[in-house]
């Protein structure tokens, strides 16, 4: 990394170009000044988001970390956008008009089925059986990419009046259904130009033609690879944007971090190098790998993070600077959904095997 460039995940033709567009909207997308959606549409026009929708992920992840490696904020809305897309896979639906181009925003409002298998926590959203369907009330604490006609995916707890304990339905709903309320989080730390907030559902009917699956555990085996794994490079993209910068002030105090950074550089290459392997195959990635590696990136991200403001001094201090952005995209890993507790909570159950079978 001393060269001060990125080393492609994969190569593809049109990688140089995407690194161009992600640096050169890196700050309007910060200030909120432009949408990452902008950048996703511009990218979708050489089909830069359906990239390894069958068989291997590593074109798509290779993207992901491109923009990250400049622009955080796109690199992870290319992860919800691109992850929605998988939920339609897994269920062989055809894709919602607009979403392969990213004229329509596609949302992953997921994190609560995850906490749910997981025992973490319970689904919030509720649902009824009505005729043609079914209603929904409850709310989604966080959601990113929630734009106006968005499609949004997301977990159900459905009451069953025979069985007497909820189904777990997979539904999609658009963003301007009756009934639906967005309330946005805004003065984020970073990440402001990714549209998040907490989604109300208030009576919000979805016909049944919506409910993408009732098989919550089968989804969710199909889906976990690609989620994760675009997620990680998303982190890992942003870590070495941020090695790159440190790279050029190596001198700094007479040089006496210099010996710190190949210890960071050689973490980085081995969770490249695993991220490779796991996108390469990602019907056979492990969960357990996938964990592991989604938790290691986002660790990197902080130490990388923190080293280049170390080398790079009081400039880096600036809030408008490239190294104040960064620092405060890295803070937000923590709380992305898997946050590192509910990492943590599911790896421990590796170490521990009268737990795993909750873990499965």
């Amino acid at each position: 990394m001393s060269n001060v460039t990125v080393e492609p995940l994969h190569s593809y033709p049109d990688r140089e170009r995407v690194l161009a567009l992600a640096a050169e909207h890196a700050d309007a997308v910060d200030a909120g000044e432009r949408s990452p959606f902008e950048n996703l549409r511009e990218i979708a026009k050489d089909g830069l988001l359906t990239l390894g929708r069958t068989g291997s992920l590593l074109p798509q992840v290779s993207v992901a970390f491109d923009l990250a490696s400049q622009d955080a904020t796109t690199g992870f809305s290319l992860w919800a956008h691109r992850s929605t897309i998988a939920f339609f896979d897994a269920v062989n639906r055809e894709l919602p008009e607009g979403l392969a181009e990213a004229t329509t925003s596609g949302t992953s409002a997921m994190a609560a089925a995850y906490k749910e298998a997981s025992g973490l926590a319970p689904i919030k959203v509720l649902g009824t059986l009505v005729e043609g369907g079914v209603k929904l009330n409850g709310t989604v604490s966080w959601a990113s990419n929630l734009y106006p006609g968005g499609v949004i995916v997301l977990p159900v707890a459905v009451q069953n009046a025979q069985e007497g304990h909820p189904n777990r339905y997979i539904v999609t709903v658009r963003q301007d259904a009756p009934g639906l309320k967005v309330v946005y989080h805004r003065n984020l730390l970073a990440l402001n130009g990714t549209e998040s907030g907490t989604i109300i559902f208030e009576d919000v009917f979805v016909p049944t033609e919506d409910i993408l699956t009732k098989d919550f555990a089968g989804f969710l085996a199909k889906v976990t690879a690609p989620f994760l794994l675009v997620q990680s490079a998303f982190c890992l993209g942003l870590a070495a944007g941020a090695l790159v910068e440190a790279s050029k002030h190596l001198e700094a105090s007479q040089g006496i971090f210099s010996s710190e950074f190949p210890l960071i550089v050689g973490e980085y290459e081995s969770l490249r190098d695993e991220l490779v392997r796991l996108a390469r195959e990602p019907q056979r990635a492990e969960r357990r790998d996938l964990l592991s590696l989604r938790l290691g990136v986002s660790h990197l991200a902080t130490i990388a993070t923190h080293f280049e403001l170390q080398v790079v001094g009081g400039a880096g201090y600036v809030a408008s600077s490239p190294t104040a952005r960064r620092l405060r995209e890295a803070s937000f890993l923590p709380v992305q959904s898997p946050t590192e507790g509910h990492l943590r909570y599911e790896l421990a159950k590796y170490e521990h095997p009268e737990g795993l079978q909750a873990a499965l």
